[in-house]
């Protein structure tokens, strides 16, 4: 995270803005070994979510104006996030790599990168193959695994609205098996 362009977003009085420099510059105590900041946030700072949710909304702002939520049924992209964990979401695989393009250019001058690692294009209801492997369905968030399962017509998930239809799944969201594993 780079401090200065946090600061610039970040309209205050500048006596905390200046308070706020100095919480992130503090430094770090690890193992009695104290190391610098000049980039990110404390990990596990109270501030640290906050200063993320200010940082990135731009990022939000950007796929929000890209793939807008449209009447006309076309496809469109959601960001779920919070702090620095984030998830898109469309039905379109298209859109979907576009905004995967558009987030790394976006948060480049920020400071900051997707992690490979941490990133995975798959569907919520079935396998796909991607990028030569075989993805499996639905996926980990915040500690919780969200995944559809197919349903006959009585146990099926509807549409909102007044036009409710059935679409045929449910969706299920349960701790994840890391999260179990935690505990």
């Amino acid at each position: 995270m780079n401090h200065d362009y946090l600061l610039s977003k970040i309209h205050c009085p500048s006596c905390l803005k200046r308070d706020l420099k100095q919480w992130l510059k503090a430094g770090v105590l690890d193992n009695g070994v104290f190391e610098d900041t000049e980039a990110g946030t404390p990990q596990g700072g109270v501030i640290s979510p906050i200063l993320a949710n200010i940082e990135l909304l731009g990022m939000i702002r950007l796929i929000e104006k890209l793939y807008p939520k449209k009447t006309d049924n076309r496809p469109y992209a959601n960001v779920i996030r919070y702090a620095d964990d984030f998830v898109v979401i469309s039905k379109d695989l298209g859109i979907i790599e576009q905004c995967q393009t558009a987030i790394t250019e976006w948060l480049k001058p920020v400071g900051l990168e997707i992690k490979p690692e941490k990133t995975r294009i798959c569907h919520t209801l079935k396998s796909i193959e991607y990028d030569g492997k075989t993805e499996k369905p639905g996926f980990d968030f915040l500690g919780f695994n969200i995944r559809q399962h197919p349903v006959g017509k009585y146990k099926t998930g509807k549409t909102g609205g007044r036009k409710s239809r059935l679409i045929g799944h449910k969706t299920h969201i349960k701790p994840s098996p890391k999260a179990v594993a935690h505990t």
